[in-house]
């Protein structure tokens, strides 16, 4: 896959049920532009949904556990609302997790506590099984 031009971001829809953390790594996304650049962001499924039916990210950074929702029952949902490519962020070291996500549909399951860069390289190789050119606009 080419890179991505300046004048087509890698569209990211963060979701998360902390606003610090969705500030946070919006930042992180935001700070990679014009590669990166966060469009949206949501708190609970519902939210999520939403965003990515009016937003159409090509990837969603998602975080597992949704305020007592389950952030994993969400990958199905979004793969079939938008073609768009799941990150899961998680504080939770479960290893069955991450193979539970992966069944699901998720491209990639990062830990919270990785380095910035490891979320961010997730982000980007995703972008190259869902890159902007597949997107609806």
């Amino acid at each position: 896959m080419e890179p991505i031009a300046s004048e087509s971001p890698l569209r990211v829809l963060v979701v998360d049920d902390h606003p610090a953390i969705r500030v946070g790594i919006c930042s992180l996304i935001d700070s990679e532009q014009p590669r990166l650049v966060t469009v949206g962001t949501a708190a609970s499924v519902d939210e999520a949904l939403d965003q990515a039916r009016s937003l159409h990210p090509h990837v969603v950074v998602l975080d597992v556990n949704l305020a007592g929702e389950d952030g994993l029952a969400l990958i199905p949902a979004l793969l079939n609302t938008v073609p768009c490519a799941v990150v899961v962020l998680s504080s939770l070291r479960d290893p069955h997790l991450s193979d539970h996500a992966r069944r699901l549909g998720a491209h990639a399951f990062v830990h919270k506590t990785a380095p910035a860069a490891d979320l961010l390289a997730a982000i980007l190789a995703a972008s190259e099984i869902h890159g902007p050119e597949t997107q609806p606009h």
